[in-house]
């Protein structure tokens, strides 16, 4: 599986190249493609059909949807073969102004309510224009440590997003924590699988540590830790980047051979 970046409109215009090369090779290839959107722009107010909301304006802007019939037309493969993985709005829970909770905020649940439908529409049209399309939305991977029922924030919030996540085509999340991952990716993997298969869909410590780096991947590439994620639904891995495996050829072997080991078609 190869996974590329959208991070804004101007990511369109070189990844339109690929269009009729990179994207038919890797398919032609075998190879799976993995499309994670992102929006990191800054955030205000926002009006929607929902109320005045506050967030970061992209993801429910006019041009949005056009921008996505863009995307999916490059990423887009045939219906029999390789499939494209769209993790939409990663972090998505970091988009309003009041994070990571459902009623904290009026602005927020507005924003949250807004972006689910702005989900909705932009899952059936990748379906339309991608007929190989899968599409999630992607979770940042500590939602599941605490819970504030009060709020709907932490594990409360995902009841909130049940609707949406019980019509996605598959769940994902990141796990990027600076300390260790892997609590975090059991207890989302076990959270996000009750509504279906579940991909890890970029995973590196955000500060770039070795160290943790290593130590995740030596517990989390073993029969008993991926004996249990699988089985709470996890079906798929992505690195974020290759700057730690690259960095070290021992930690890079070891990889290699758990995916070959543990890799399924």
């Amino acid at each position: 599986m190869l996974t590329s970046w959208y991070n804004g409109p101007g990511d369109l215009e070189w990844m339109a190249a690929w269009r009729h090369s990179e994207v038919p090779r890797a398919y032609a290839a075998g190879d799976s493609l993995h499309l994670i959107v992102y929006s990191g722009y800054a955030e205000g107010p926002v009006p929607t059909a929902h109320g005045q909301a506050c967030g970061r304006a992209y993801p429910l802007s006019d041009r949005f949807p056009d921008d996505m019939r863009r995307l999916a037309r490059i990423f887009a493969g045939p219906a029999g073969g390789p499939g494209l993985y769209v993790s939409l709005f990663t972090e998505f829970q970091t988009y309003p102004c009041t994070d990571n909770a459902w009623n904290a905020d009026p602005t927020a649940t507005a924003y949250y309510r807004a972006l689910k439908d702005r989900y909705r529409s932009t899952q059936a049209l990748f379906h339309q224009v991608a007929p190989n399309a899968r599409v999630s939305l992607s979770w940042g991977g500590w939602q599941a440590r605490w819970d504030d029922p009060a709020t709907g924030a932490g594990r409360s919030l995902f009841r909130h997003f049940a609707d949406v996540l019980g019509a996605a085509d598959f769940q994902s999340f990141q796990a990027m924590a600076t300390d260790t991952n892997t609590a975090d990716i059991r207890a989302m993997v076990g959270a996000l699988g009750a509504y279906g298969p579940v991909m890890l869909a970029h995973y590196k410590p955000d500060n770039g540590s070795p160290a943790v780096f290593a130590a995740d991947l030596r517990k989390i590439l073993t029969d008993r830790y991926l004996a249990v994620v699988t089985r709470d639904g996890l079906f798929a891995m992505s690195f974020m980047d290759d700057t730690n495996l690259a960095a070290s050829a021992e930690l890079h072997g070891f990889v290699r051979r758990a995916v070959r080991r543990y890799a399924r078609s």
